[in-house]
């Protein structure tokens, strides 16, 4: 994913970028931007996909002896509804969710409208099919942090306080793979920051770049 992310960026001859992601997208510019440094002048991650070393460790043993169908996480995706009889239908299931629950209904309408398309039988589906997202779980990268040290752009890293994904301990990591970065935290918000508090995200991000 990384290396469609760089060729993406080649093919409109981009240079000295600023990289943002967040989540998965967050661990694919860390990965593009110390693979090509030439593409990205800063680099802005949003509570990556960057789980505590000890947890990703158990990722990996539970890989090594093929347990990871067994994960929560693949199971989760599996099970996903892919399925409404109308866009409305859609949005009203999404807009239920405890996961969305901090969102505005504008943000959810947005979510809703561009995940999911046409279905062949009427009604609307998943554009993104839950196989794929069950086997980016299965993929999860346990050498995050090794990357990490590499990385020499002028870098932002933030994180929901109440995320289970880039935790308190993932930042720890990360200091201590590389102190180079700043790092902010949102208070009242989790994984989703970029969608529970988009002002504030908004804001440290504007901090940042005028500072840098």
């Amino acid at each position: 994913m990384a290396d469609d992310l760089i060729a993406s960026l080649d093919s409109i001859k981009a240079k000295n970028i600023i990289g943002i992601g967040h989540s998965l997208g967050g661990v694919l510019t860390l990965y593009a931007a110390v693979k090509r440094p030439d593409l990205f002048s800063k680099v802005i991650l949003i509570d990556p996909t960057m789980l505590p070393p000890k947890l990703l460790w158990k990722f990996k043993f539970m890989k090594l002896f093929g347990f990871e169908a067994r994960s929560l996480l693949v199971k989760g995706a599996l099970r996903r509804k892919r399925n409404w009889e109308s866009a409305k239908a859609a949005y009203e299931y999404f807009r239920g969710r405890q996961l969305f629950k901090n969102w505005s209904d504008e943000m959810v309408r947005a979510y809703s409208d561009s995940i999911t398309g046409p279905a062949p039988d009427g009604g609307v589906q998943l554009i993104y099919p839950p196989e794929w997202e069950a086997q980016i779980y299965r993929t999860i990268p346990a050498d995050v942090w090794k990357i990490a040290k590499l990385m020499e752009q002028t870098t932002l890293v933030i994180r929901g306080k109440t995320s289970n994904t880039f935790t308190a301990d993932s930042e720890k990591a990360f200091r201590k793979a590389n102190p180079k970065p700043s790092f902010e935290v949102v208070p009242g918000a989790g994984h989703l920051v970029s969608q529970e508090a988009p002002d504030q995200v908004g804001k440290l991000i504007g901090e940042f770049l005028n500072k840098y």
